[in-house]
């Protein structure tokens, strides 16, 4: 799938040691498999590698000597192969998630999916909780403990020097039956599921979405004068409903054969169940319907996301022709927009002047990293040619940047900010790989 259809995740780089564990998030049904934490390893050669199962995206890679790596794809997994420049024990960190085949009743997780990562070095005892929707439970694996947190049930496995194998077995499962009315089943669902899809100004952001009743009491709204705009509209509200019964049919119904081909339905249905419930909100119509439709999906998690959406009649029905979706991110004022580019610059200038004093000025006295560890990943970069911002985040401060690729690799800088008495200091810095 294209990257323009994902959710950029920013990479946390862990520099001291910590007490290893492993988090999973799995939900059968659809296959959806997120896995994160860190582990302590001990090379014994500069150069290693780990198996991940064959559709897993990284998201998150880090470790402490670190000097390069890269991603292979091969039909038995995906290789992460690593190059260190020093010895010894040291923590990785990583998160990776994917689609693995869904199972309705039973699951197994086992070495021969590779939902944990496979060294091809001794690594340190197995710590690993195991997050499952309710109803399903493990039936064979060793389980050193089980509790409930809202509708999921969280595992914690038994520390264990051998790759965890685990059978699971869905007890709240029952065969599909087909309602005696349909068209009241799907009245009642999508009553449950629903939100109306309401047009507001960004500023109204903030303001919690009316609700079915208060909508029907107020005025009405005024009807777009163009047919097309008012079908595009009924269009994102169907799409809103299906995303809420994350429904790959009803999705792939409103998609174009080549976002079909990209699996842009079964994404959109693999969103984690304890999201909740999805509301959608058309913040910007444009002129020509034709256009791109601006739109805010909220979940009752609180996560937002702005999506862009262009809609094409096709074969005598109104399809999603381009769609793209990006976390929600409040304007960034111009001043403070100014005064990034700025620091930006000046770290670019003193790294092409090899300036080591002006860049260690540039430091916040509490950095997050080691120091020297910092300057040597600055000054492996191109600075030769001019980096620029992509996104500000207001909270925590932080400034995406991208630089020439180096090598061949193509990835982003998270450069995290803390005010200084004169200008912005860096506290932290993350890295983006974008293949």
């Amino acid at each position: 799938m294209k990257r323009s259809l994902l959710v950029v995740l920013l990479v946390l780089l862990l520099w001291g040691t910590a007490q290893a564990g492993i988090n999973v998030f799995y939900v059968p049904e659809s296959g959806f498999l997120r896995v994160s934490g860190e582990m302590v390893i001990e090379p014994e050669a500069a150069s290693l590698s780990f198996l991940i199962f064959p559709t897993a995206h990284l998201t998150e890679f880090w470790a402490d000597h670190l000097m390069e790596y890269r991603v292979e794809r091969h039909p038995h997994g995906t290789t992460v192969i690593l190059a260190v420049r020093q010895l010894g024990p040291q923590t990785i960190s990583f998160s990776y998630e994917g689609l693995i085949e869904p199972k309705q009743q039973e699951a197994v997780l086992g070495r021969d999916q590779l939902w944990l990562p496979e060294f091809t070095i001794p690594a340190q005892d197995w710590d690993v909780a195991v997050q499952l929707p309710l109803g399903w439970e493990v039936a064979e694996g060793e389980v050193r403990e089980t509790s409930t947190e809202g509708s999921f049930r969280l595992v914690l496995l038994q520390p264990s020097s051998s790759y965890p194998n685990l059978k699971l077995v869905n007890y709240s499962f029952k065969p599909a039956e087909e309602p005696e009315d349909p068209e009241e089943a799907l009245v009642e669902e999508s009553e449950e599921w629903l939100a109306p899809v309401e047009t507001a100004d960004l500023a109204e952001l903030g303001e919690e979405p009316a609700s079915l009743e208060e909508a029907e009491q107020g005025e009405p709204e005024e009807q777009p004068r163009d047919p097309f705009a008012a079908r595009v509209q009924i269009q994102i509200n169907r799409f809103t409903r299906a995303l809420g019964l994350r429904s790959q049919a009803e999705l792939a119904e409103l998609l174009s054969p080549a976002l079909q081909e990209e699996g842009l339905a079964h994404y959109l249905a693999s969103l984690p169940p304890y999201y909740g419930r999805v509301i959608a909100e058309i913040v910007a119509m444009p002129e020509d319907p034709y256009q791109d439709y601006t739109v805010v999906f909220s979940t009752e998690r609180g996560d937002r996301y702005l999506a862009s959406m262009a809609w094409r009649e096709e074969a005598g029905s109104l399809q999603l022709h381009q769609f793209r979706l990006t976390p929600y991110e409040p304007t960034v004022p111009k001043e403070v927009a100014d005064s990034c580019e700025l620091f930006l610059q000046e770290l670019q200038a003193a790294l092409q002047m090899e300036d080591q004093g002006k860049i260690s000025s540039l430091l916040a006295p509490d950095l997050q990293q080691d120091a020297e560890e910092i300057l040597h990943l600055l000054f492996s970069l191109d600075s030769s040619e001019p980096w620029t911002i992509e996104h500000v985040t207001l909270e925590p401060f932080s400034i995406t940047v991208l630089t020439p690729p180096l090598d061949g690799a193509k990835f982003l800088l998270k450069l995290d900010l803390t005010p200084g008495q004169y200008h912005w200091l860096l506290l932290g810095v993350q890295v983006v790989p974008l293949s």
